[in-house]
């Protein structure tokens, strides 16, 4: 297979790659991920906060493979979501096209990344670590698939979530929607969107501020 020289990094690249993330990972974590971020070949970039994803990863053969993190995420979920599409982009570079985004494939990358992270001391605090150890037989397609995982990361965070307002309540997302909060469907509450009177299902640990008080 033809592969793009810009998908190879020089060591300046993998030098700057890793400048751009240093001090955003968790301080034990640090000579680890250096190694293999010095070693992917493509870029990395840190993006503004996005709503819909924490990262996301890209490949054109004109040039080459690139990953896209949110800047403003905390420590443990830069990590994760690292090591998240540091194992996309080994699956394009080892195994090809035709392999499903989180297939067996990804599944088997990203645990490989992670479990060595999660032998070492300080990484992770013990309610995240938990909640990853108990995904790593199939890992999650996101974070936001794995409410457990994802109320570890936000466990400092004081902001009001969708799952703590009563049935009835309006509210605003991030992205500035309004809804009026519904009953529970499986795993997401069925939420109607004020302005056109659609039914959105909204994940339970959205941030949200309420409007109706």
């Amino acid at each position: 297979m033809q592969v793009s020289s810009r998908s190879f990094t020089s060591v300046e690249g993998g030098e700057r790659n890793w400048r751009r993330l240093a001090g955003r990972i968790p301080a034990a974590a640090e000579p680890e991920a250096a190694r293999i971020v010095r070693a992917f070949r493509g870029e990395v970039a840190l993006t503004p906060p996005r709503a819909s994803k924490w990262g996301s990863y890209r490949w054109r053969p004109d040039l080459g493979a690139k990953i896209f993190l949110n800047r403003d995420l905390q420590p443990e979920a830069m990590l994760i979501t690292l090591l998240h599409e540091l194992a996309h982009a080994q699956v394009k570079a080892w195994d090809g096209l035709g392999c499903a985004p989180h297939g067996p494939g990804w599944q088997r990358r990203y645990r490989d990344l992670l479990v060595p992270f999660l032998g070492i001391d300080g990484v992770f605090s013990p309610a995240v670590a938990r909640a990853l150890q108990r995904q790593l037989h199939k890992p999650k397609a996101s974070c936001g698939a794995a409410p457990d995982l994802l109320r570890a990361l936000r466990a400092d965070s004081d902001a009001l979530r969708v799952e703590q307002l009563p049935e009835g309540a309006w509210f605003k997302l991030q992205n500035g929607m309004e809804f009026r909060k519904g009953p529970k469907r499986r795993t997401r509450f069925a939420c109607t969107e004020k302005k056109s009177g659609r039914t959105f299902a909204v994940h339970p640990l959205a941030e949200a501020v309420r409007t109706d008080q």
